[in-house]
């Protein structure tokens, strides 16, 4: 069902929490306590709003939060247990769809980050489009910040809720970020730039006033010119 924020403006707390149910995995409180911020000029105001009651309700109460999600590929998956929205997520991203091989190093990756962090590894797998990374980009990106320290590694799961929350916000709501996917666009036309040897190892460097750094001047200049 959408919703529309004349909806959620005019209605009371209980309501109001409801009708944002599963924005935040597992953890109402957070729209109960934006409830009092009404009116929400926009679903981004909204988002806005959230994000300040997470920030401003302290490390153990986001921790909390970040251990409320499941596992990517994990036992709520294999059992059936996800929900609604999780199910979703990870079925863009074919994690049900697992080779073998695949499900093992997930499993394995799944382990070895819980035993140095002590939550579950975020990651928003529908991606920046919202139609789902591919297997291979998600187990990348996990073999990657098993590296990072435990407090950038906290902030970055935080930083994937909440665009897990855009993402759910946005199907609740019936918006469609085309402005987003244009930008996104044009990001990825200038990613097809990159100075030699990176370029060759499919890698992005771009560095002062090399041809990659030229190309992407004269891109930029033939938008302006069209806007």
């Amino acid at each position: 069902m959408t919703i529309t924020l004349e909806q959620l403006n005019a209605a009371g707390q209980a309501e109001f929490t409801a009708l944002l149910d599963g924005s935040y995995e597992h953890s109402p409180w957070v729209a109960e306590r934006a409830w009092a911020q009404r009116p929400f000029k926009s679903v981004a105001h909204l988002q806005h709003s959230m994000v300040q009651v997470l920030r401003e309700a302290g490390r153990e109460a986001q921790l909390r939060l970040i251990r409320a999600h499941p596992e990517l590929a994990g036992k709520a998956m294999v059992s059936k247990s996800l929900t609604a929205e999780s199910t979703h997520e990870q079925g863009k991203a074919g994690l049900a769809d697992c080779t073998p091989a695949e499900f093992a190093r997930i499993q394995q990756l799944n382990a070895a980050y819980n035993d140095k962090f002590g939550w579950p590894f975020i990651l928003a797998v529908r991606g920046p489009r919202g139609t789902g990374l591919t297997r291979h980009q998600i187990i990348d990106t996990f073999a990657r910040r098993l590296d990072h320290p435990a407090d950038f590694e906290f902030a970055e799961c935080l930083r994937n809720i909440h665009r897990i929350v855009e993402l759910r916000l946005a199907d609740k709501f019936g918006l469609a970020p085309t402005l987003g996917a244009q930008a996104w666009d044009c990001v990825e036309l200038l990613a097809t730039w990159s100075d030699p040897p990176w370029a060759e190892r499919g890698e992005l460097t771009v560095t002062y006033l090399t041809e990659a750094h030229r190309a992407c001047q004269r891109q930029l200049l033939r938008w302006m010119g069209e806007c």
